[in-house]
């Protein structure tokens, strides 16, 4: 859990998924709403990290523009960590997915449908 605690404070993205790889991290996904997270590691173990956060509620309607735009911002250093999730609420993001191995962050609705997909790697 400290991984993610960290990369929220210092935004450190790229030294944040070489953490995860370095402790046989697969993927994890994070769901908007409750602010859970589900990590998978290479092994197949599933950990969960239940957070205290309040729900956020998820717009059914996506809007692929906004969830790029809100990616942008965010991952540019312009949005905070909270702001990024509320905003990809309003968009219609369920969930996203970060794959460790194909280093992309895959944003979900709440019927399942991929909206979107993004390289995980900032250039430095």
């Amino acid at each position: 859990n400290h991984f993610f605690e960290r990369v929220r404070k210092d935004a450190n993205f790229n030294a944040f998924l070489i953490d995860l790889e370095y402790n046989n991290i697969a993927y994890y996904i994070y769901f908007v709403a409750t602010g859970n997270v589900k990590i998978i590691t290479h092994a197949g173990h599933f950990i969960s990290i239940k957070s205290n956060r309040k729900l956020i509620k998820v717009n059914s309607t996506p809007n692929t523009e906004l969830i790029k735009l809100t990616s942008a911002k965010h991952f540019s250093g312009e949005h905070s960590y909270e702001k990024y999730c509320t905003d990809l609420a309003t968009a219609g993001v369920f969930k996203w997915i970060v794959e460790l191995n194909q280093k992309t962050r895959q944003y979900w609705s709440k019927d399942n449908q991929l909206l979107y997909i993004e390289n995980a790697v900032m250039p430095l």
